[in-house]
This record gives C-alpha cells, sequence and structure tokens, in this order.
C-alpha cells in the first residue's frame, strides 16, 4: 500500500513538473506567436499593395480630405463614446471618477486589445488595472467590464440583423452570406445570454467564479508555483458582489451607457462609410453593416494583431462582391485601419504616458494625505534636547 502511494506521488510530481514546463514554454512560444502573426498580416497587405501598385497611386492621388477629416472626427467620437460609456457604469455602481481619466483608459484598453486579440483579454486587464490605480477596487472594474461587454454585443448583434434584412430587401446577397450573418448573431447572442445569466442568477455566478478561480490558481502553481491566497479572493468576490448588486438595483441607470454604446458603433461604421467616400465610392447600407460585421469578427483571430491582413482581405471581398471595384475597396478598408485602430493606437501611447503621471502624483497626494491624518490623530511629542522642526 505504501508502495503505490509513493509510486502515486512520484508520478504527479512528475506530471506537475511536465505541465510546469510545458506551460511556460507555451507562454513564451506566445510571443513568437504574435511575431509571426504580425509578419504574416504585413506581408499580405504589402504583397496585395504590390500586385495593385498602379491602381493603388491613382486612387490615392484623388482621396477627398473633407472626407478624411470625417473618418478622424468620427474616430476620435467612438472613443469619447467608449468612455462615456463605461463612466456611465461606473456611475451606476456608485463610483466617480475623473471623465477624462476614464475616456483615458478607454482608448488604451481598446487599443492594447486591438494590438493582442486574445478575445478581449489584454484590454479587460489593463482596464482592469488602471482603473485599479484609480481606487476602482477589480470586482468593480471585472462588473463594469462584463456589463459593457453585453451591452456592446447585443448592439452589434442588432446592426448586424438590420444589415443581413437590407441585404435582404436589395437582394445582394446570397444564402450563404445570409447564413453567415445569422451564424455571428447567434454567437453573439449566446455570449450575451450567457453574461446575463451570470449577472442576474447569484447560484449560477457563484459556481463559476469559484471554477474559474480554481482554475486560475492551478495554472498558476504550474507556471510559477505560487497560488492565490483565499483571502484576496473573497475580497474580489465580495467586490464583484457589490458591483453586480449596484447594477440590479440601478438598471435604469445604464440608458445612457446604451445610449453610448449605441453611438459608439455608429461612429466606427461612420468611419467606414466616410473612408469609401474618400475614394470616391458609395456604397449601400445593407453592404456596409455586412462588411463592417465580418471585418469585426476577424480581428478576434488571435494571432493576427487586430485580425491585420485577415480584416483588410475578408471586408474588401465583401464589397467586390457587391460589385466595387477591388482596389477602391481595399483603399477604403485601409483607411478604416489607419483611422481606427493605428492613429488611435499612437495616441494612446501619450495617453498612457499621461495616465501614468497623473497615477504617480495621486499616489503623492494620498501619501502625503495619510501622512497628515497621522500627524491629526497621534500627538507627536519632541523627545530631550529636539523639537517638532529638528533643531536642537
Amino acid at each position: 500500500m505504501k508502495y503505490k502511494r509513493s509510486v502515486q506521488y512520484l508520478f504527479i510530481k512528475l506530471y506537475n513538473l511536465y505541465m510546469k514546463k510545458f506551460l511556460a514554454s507555451l507562454v513564451k512560444n506566445k510571443y513568437a506567436l504574435y511575431a509571426a502573426g504580425g509578419v504574416i498580416s504585413a506581408a499580405l497587405v504589402i504583397g496585395i499593395f504590390i500586385y495593385n501598385k498602379d491602381a493603388f497611386i491613382k486612387i490615392w492621388t484623388e482621396v477627398g480630405t473633407g472626407y478624411l477629416f470625417l473618418c478622424t472626427f468620427c474616430a476620435a467620437a467612438i472613443y469619447v463614446s467608449m468612455g462615456l460609456s463605461l463612466w456611465e457604469v461606473l456611475r451606476a455602481m456608485g463610483r466617480r471618477i475623473n471623465i477624462g481619466s476614464v475616456i483615458g483608459i478607454a482608448l488604451v484598453s481598446t487599443t492594447v486589445n486591438y494590438l493582442v486579440s486574445s478575445f478581449g483579454v489584454s484590454g479587460f486587464a489593463l482596464r482592469a488595472h488602471l482603473l485599479g490605480r484609480k481606487k476602482i477596487p477589480l470586482g468593480m472594474s471585472v462588473t463594469a467590464s462584463i456589463v459593457l461587454t453585453v451591452i456592446i454585443y447585443f448592439v452589434l448583434a442588432i446592426i448586424i440583423l438590420q444589415g443581413s434584412i437590407l441585404m435582404f430587401l436589395n437582394s445582394n446577397a446570397t444564402p450563404k452570406e445570409f447564413a453567415q450573418n445569422f451564424l455571428l448573431i447567434i454567437g453573439m447572442t449566446a455570449v450575451c445570454g450567457f453574461i446575463t445569466v451570470f449577472l442576474f442568477n447569484n447560484d449560477f455566478r457563484i459556481t463559476w467564479v469559484r471554477k474559474i478561480f480554481r482554475f486560475v490558481n492551478r495554472l498558476s502553481y504550474k507556471l510559477f508555483s505560487a497560488i492565490i491566497p483565499k483571502a484576496r479572493f473573497d475580497n474580489f468576490s465580495q467586490n464583484l458582489e457589490t458591483g453586480i448588486n449596484f447594477i440590479q438595483q440601478k438598471k435604469g441607470r445604464l440608458t445612457k451607457a446604451v445610449l453610448y454604446v449605441c453611438a459608439d458603433w455608429l461612429f466606427t461604421i461612420l468611419v467606414l462609410y466616410f473612408a469609401f467616400r474618400a475614394v470616391g465610392v458609395s456604397v449601400p447600407a445593407g453592404v456596409l453593416v455586412t462588411g463592417f460585421a465580418i471585418g469585426m469578427a476577424t480581428t478576434l483571430i488571435p494571432i493576427l494583431p487586430g485580425g491585420i491582413g485577415a480584416m483588410e482581405i475578408a471586408m474588401t471581398a465583401v464589397f467586390a462582391k457587391a460589385g466595387i471595384a477591388w482596389e477602391a475597396a481595399l483603399s477604403a478598408t485601409l483607411i478604416y485601419r489607419f483611422m481606427y485602430y493605428i492613429l488611435p493606437g499612437l495616441v494612446s501611447v501619450f495617453i498612457y504616458w499621461g495616465l501614468q503621471i497623473s497615477n504617480g502624483k495621486s499616489d503623492r497626494v494620498d501619501s502625503f494625505k495619510k501622512s497628515l491624518e497621522n500627524v491629526a490623530h497621534h500627538k507627536i511629542e519632541p523627545t530631550d534636547g529636539e523639537d517638532l522642526c529638528g533643531k536642537n
């Protein structure tokens, strides 16, 4: 019996060692995978450019600068709307922070997520970190992100449904394209349904939070030989419950958040619309929304930063099928890429730097306030031969 146990123990130890090394290598290989994805993406776009060089040069020399300005304005409005929706959700949970900071956090976390398309996880973590620096507990950050995810996916599903109906009325789509659109709608509705149940069914939520905690702890132990203390989990769980209770009690206050998310998607589609207008093409609404929805789906491909390359080709193919010249469609999607992804990404570097500086100042102010509180609550007696100024 003792021999069996020792053999079992040995096998468990060997298995844990193997998993630790294997998972650690996966983490290292992840960065190589992202680099490979970036190279593939760049090669795709450069290859297309070289193949159609003359047509692209002609289109770019005739681009409408007025429409480019409108693209830039709409791109800025997108991220302002994102920030306002996050701000409204935080307000509904009883947390008030500077509106400019929230818009900056929304911009930085969203652009990071475009760079590393881990199905929203990367931006989610950065948002939680930046909100944490603004004294928002992790549980409440998670709740705010979950609520926004439901609203965002729900509104996007409605947009795709409208696009499908418009395509049906205009008879511009094949049965395969309709099927793809409705599969997207079903997928997003399923995600919304799961998250809604998570928010409003206490037993379901408690079960899943515990499952996720156990999974993260096992992964953390195998990778780093460390576990998350139960006290930290209890604190996180309590903050999560507090945030969800606020949301449940003040559902009516989320109306503005929904409107801001609708504005976010509207401005996003307008960036694409004005990009087409800049290259001299007018796109029917149904075709525009369908191409936009397919482009959004490709941004979830994990190894391609922001779906670069795949998004351009997929969207261009949809628009080319609708009778738009391939070169014009690709030029418009590249303008959309620059205005919606690259330009905000460059701006977010400076925003992040500014947030870090303001957080540093805030930490120093908090430290100074605590020092003053300590002085106010504790009588400080001078030592022999020394006054309160430290002079003899």
